[in-house]
């Protein structure tokens, strides 16, 4: 599992750092198996990842980046750059 110890709702200065709380209780739930149990998000368009869409005592908010953002179309805009430079370095990498 891919847990975000980092950033939401929007980029540095914007967002806040996850709290860690809820943090806690998203590693409680891998650890304890109840994640499987979850429902999961279609995988995004930019990463190809799902998240649960609902974990007891976790805003759902919290699960799906892109509700954190207050803008949406700069969640898109920094989603897609992101991706963008993660394909590049994979690229230098391939032989």
């Amino acid at each position: 599992y891919l847990v975000n110890t980092g950033w939401s709702g929007g980029a540095y200065g914007v967002g806040k750092r996850m709290d860690i709380v809820a943090t806690r209780q998203i590693v409680a739930s891998i650890l304890d198996g109840s994640i499987k149990e979850a429902e999961f998000s279609k995988p995004d368009t930019h990463f190809q990842l799902s998240f649960p869409t609902t974990l007891k005592g976790v805003a759902p908010e919290v699960l799906d980046p892109s509700r954190a953002w207050g803008d949406k179309g700069k969640f898109e805009e920094t989603c897609a750059k992101l991706s963008s430079m993660f394909a590049a370095n994979f690229r230098k990498h391939e032989r």
